[in-house]
């Protein structure tokens, strides 16, 4: 089925404060709304809001609405999604939370994310909107509008369309979600991941730390990295003064090499790979003036952690496996649950080499350790088996292995 929706034009975005006023106030009395963004984000540091769509109202034919952010400002509207008390429904929300939280100062905090809600039903991980809405709803949505120019106005029917089915069938697909999410007791998991994407994608770390998002930082010298901190931190704060990229600044390559050799002078940076004259010229005494104070304060470097003993290594390669196998067998993404670090984490608590008490792991603690961190631990502790299991989903299962009592039999000990 093609998308639904009627053959006439679609309705024009708002452009009135009493427009997005009435909507906002609908949404309000709802109690919940689904929303998306239209932005420009090439040659950005933050991106351009070209428009944002909302749906609200009954589930199966929700209303839809467009606000026009270069005519009126959407403030009214977009501040909802920081409203407790209002549930707000999202798809692969990173892009906009973060545009939201640098725009507007708005954090979600009662979202849910479908994209998040179907990687812990088994519907894969990172789905796209339009491959959701088909697999749940059978509608098939045009995507061709996605990359249009959504600041030129005016915006042509087709946009304006494709925009709103991007809300309209949020609240339905979210429903489906919900409904088997319910029936296997995973809703607290879902609400639980979408609030902490948020709390990620919302922060913006401060420019002091941009330093460590450069490729090559952990293997410079002191002295090299505070340069490296020190002039990170100075393109940082420029390129959000300037809404630019920042290595339409500097190049990260560049700032990497300044920092590993600092020239004497300012004249002494044009010598270096990827600086322009004019950037010499124009910068010049605040790049020096960046990496003489960053070199004379370098950031304290942490200890290195001691690389993992042979069978800890083993273990944590076992872990990987059955980690893999375990969220195959349950239909939830394994990006969710653990990573290959967090595995490393536990075999090196486990070896004895990360002291007590156990690790801070997101593993063992919450629903992680119900759907996989007790397991985990069963079978470090000898206490369960890895087997070769044809009919498994991923080929292996864990299994209890069986104890032997004083006469001599064996007693089944059941896995946690």
């Amino acid at each position: 089925m093609s998308a639904a929706g009627p053959a006439a034009s679609p309705p024009e975005p708002a452009t009135s404060t009493s427009a997005v006023a009435e909507i906002a106030q609908a949404i309000r009395a709802c109690g919940w709304f689904g929303i998306d963004l239209e932005f420009v984000s090439e040659g950005r540091y933050v991106p351009d809001l070209g428009l944002v769509q909302v749906s609200w109202g009954e589930v199966e034919d929700p209303q839809v609405a467009a606000v026009d952010p270069l005519a009126v400002d959407p403030g009214p509207v977009v501040s909802l999604v920081g409203d407790p008390a209002i549930r707000t429904i999202v798809h692969a929300a990173q892009a906009d939370v973060s545009l939201l939280a640098a725009r507007h100062a708005v954090t979600p905090p009662a979202v849910v994310d479908t994209q998040i809600a179907a990687g812990f039903v088994g519907l894969g991980d990172q789905i796209g909107y339009g491959a959701l809405v088909e697999s749940l709803l059978g509608v098939h949505l045009d995507k061709g509008g996605q990359f249009t120019q959504w600041l030129d106005r005016p915006l042509s029917s087709e946009q304006i369309r494709y925009a709103l089915d991007d809300v309209r069938y949020l609240p339905r697909t979210w429903e489906r979600l919900r409904r088997e999410l319910l029936r296997r007791g995973r809703l607290g998991w879902v609400e639980e991941e979408s609030a902490r994407l948020v709390a990620h994608y919302a922060h913006r770390p401060p420019p002091a730390e941009a330093y460590r998002r450069l490729r090559g930082w952990a293997g410079l010298r002191a002295r090299s990295q505070g340069a490296l901190r020190g002039l990170a931190a100075w393109r940082e704060g420029e390129a959000m003064r300037l809404n630019l990229p920042p290595s339409r600044i500097v190049p990260d390559r560049t700032v990497v090499e300044l920092a590993r050799r600092i020239p004497g002078t300012a004249a002494g940076l044009a010598e270096a790979r990827g600086l322009s004259q004019g950037t010499v010229r124009r910068y010049g005494e605040q790049m020096m003036r960046s990496l003489r104070e960053g070199a004379a304060e370098p950031p304290e470097r942490p200890r290195p952690r001691p690389p993992l003993r042979d069978s800890a290594q083993g273990w944590a390669t076992m872990l990987t496996a059955l980690l893999a196998a375990l969220c195959r067998a349950e239909e939830v993404a394994p990006r969710f649950v653990a990573s290959r670090s967090d595995a490393e984490e536990l075999a090196r608590w486990w070896a004895g080499e990360g002291g007590e008490p156990p690790p801070e792991l997101p593993l063992l603690a919450g629903w992680r350790r119900e759907l996989a961190g007790d397991r985990l631990l069963s079978w470090l502790s000898g206490r369960s088996a890895i087997l070769a299991d044809a009919s498994a989903p991923a080929g292996i299962t864990l299994a209890p292995r069986p104890e032997t009592d004083g006469a001599g039999g064996a007693t089944a000990v059941p896995a946690p």
